[in-house]
């Protein structure tokens, strides 16, 4: 319908007892064209930035389909007549082929069935207002926390520091937030309709192949997209929450609406250095402005404080891994852009002075052990909760690098009880030998 640039499916089965293998599968045509992430470093920038129009106006494609519920999109005749909504698209007949065919039916957005949310009975949509998808998430998390939430260094690096949060800590501050989300949905209809959205545009999710002539899509890019895999994590949401950059193109600190990034005021006082490093950072800025200015519609441009709508609903589905301390300081951050958000009224989670300084010196505690991390990350070249990419050998070169590293860390300490909290502090660690994590298991004898 939208002539969307995919592999096209070949043989596919969602029901594993009806295939000869055992198992639910999809066959799909290879690819056309050469991975963006092949050819990513030797485009010039101009390209680049090119790029990023041409990447954003294929997704904008997606916003021609008017969807009148949020949830995942199915086949009809795979999802239960109990658990389908009612109409697929705005303004079709009933009688049009696509409703005939295709479905809402609940969210298969892998964190509402991960762990043991598989097993609970929790809603799971679809659903008809953006109200009851983010009660739905906020929900989820405080039953699946208060039955099965064990703190464990594992479950996230950060949990070790103060402050993170017990059981109760957590489910009273998805409480408030719950409290927050009828006022925090915008009003408009176009910042609210339910979206279908990719979720993880990376270089290695895109194919592309030079054009030949003129692009279809930006006549002046030589480069055009020919292929977009990882299709899986797709659902039907609010566009407010939907519609973000591609992590290809995500940058921090971009101005919000329709303002360019700029120089720092201070800029000709920096060092040649600075200047260049500032610089690439103020142009990567302008791509990821480029992909929202050929994506997005100008009524979420006009949103204001929606970067901190979506940080705190996006950490809403996580704070029990992540720890407490983000979503403290998301919630505190809607507290301070209340007047962007209802303009004229007051915020109903108020901060005394206290507890804005306790906030403040957790956040900072956090902010420099997430530095600590980077750095690790960076220089022993590690993956998410430290992932050791290669063999034995390369894992054990790096799990003794690292230890050095913590020898080194902890020996910063002051005296005895600052190296101890430096040492309890440390990120990385075998968690089965460690003592500062549990104590050494003490196996009991024979014939006992």
């Amino acid at each position: 319908r939208l002539a969307l640039p995919i592999p096209r499916v070949l043989a596919w089965s969602s029901r594993a007892e009806s295939t000869e293998v055992g198992a639910e599968f999809i066959l799909m045509e290879k690819a056309s064209g050469c991975l963006l992430s092949d050819v990513w470093s030797g485009l010039p920038r101009g390209e680049r930035g090119m790029f990023a129009k041409t990447l954003g106006e294929c997704k904008r494609r997606l916003l021609e389909l008017e969807f009148t519920h949020y949830g995942s999109l199915y086949y009809k005749n795979d999802v239960p007549p109990s658990l389908r909504a009612p109409t697929l698209l705005q303004g079709i007949s009933p009688n049009d082929e696509l409703n005939s065919e295709f479905c809402i039916g609940p969210i298969a957005r892998r964190d509402f069935w991960e762990a043991e949310r598989e097993t609970m009975d929790i809603d799971r949509g679809p659903w008809q207002t953006a109200e009851d998808y983010m009660r739905a998430v906020a929900c989820r998390e405080q039953e699946w926390i208060s039955r099965f939430g064990t703190p464990h260094i594992l479950d996230d690096p950060n949990r070790v520091l103060p402050g993170q949060g017990n059981r109760e800590d957590h489910v009273t501050l998805l409480s408030e937030y719950t409290t927050l989300v009828p006022i925090l949905i915008p009003p408009h209809r176009e910042q609210t309709r339910p979206v279908m959205w990719h979720p993880d545009l990376h270089a290695s999710n895109v194919f592309v192949k030079q054009c030949e002539g003129q692009g279809k899509i930006s006549p002046a890019t030589p480069l055009a997209v020919s292929s977009i895999i990882d299709w899986q994590g797709v659902w039907i949401g609010p566009a407010f929450l939907q519609m973000k950059v591609p992590p290809l193109y995500r940058m921090d600190g971009v101005p919000p609406g329709r303002q360019l990034p700029v120089l720092p005021e201070n800029f000709d006082r920096l060092s040649e250095g600075e200047k260049e490093e500032v610089e690439e950072r103020r142009k990567r800025r302008i791509h990821h402005k480029l992909f929202e200015l050929a994506a997005f519609p100008l009524p979420i441009f006009d949103m204001k404080a929606r970067e901190e709508r979506i940080f705190l609903e996006d950490l809403a589905q996580v704070t029990w891994p992540y720890g407490i301390i983000p979503f403290r300081m998301a919630l505190y951050r809607i507290y301070q852009h209340w007047e962007d958000i209802v303009t004229g009224s007051t915020c109903p989670i108020q901060y005394t002075a206290e507890e804005q300084d306790d906030l403040d010196a957790h956040h900072t505690m956090w902010l420099q052990h997430q530095e600590l991390l980077e750095d690790l990350d960076r220089e022993f070249d590690l993956g998410e909760c430290g992932y050791v990419k290669g063999d034995r050998n390369q894992f054990e070169k790096i799990r003794a690098g690292l230890q050095q590293k913590k020898l080194e860390y902890v020996a910063q300490g002051t005296d005895e009880e600052t190296a101890r909290v430096r040492s309890l502090l440390w990120p990385y660690r075998d968690t089965l030998q460690d003592p500062d994590v549990i104590p050494r298991l003490i196996l009991p004898s024979a014939g006992v």
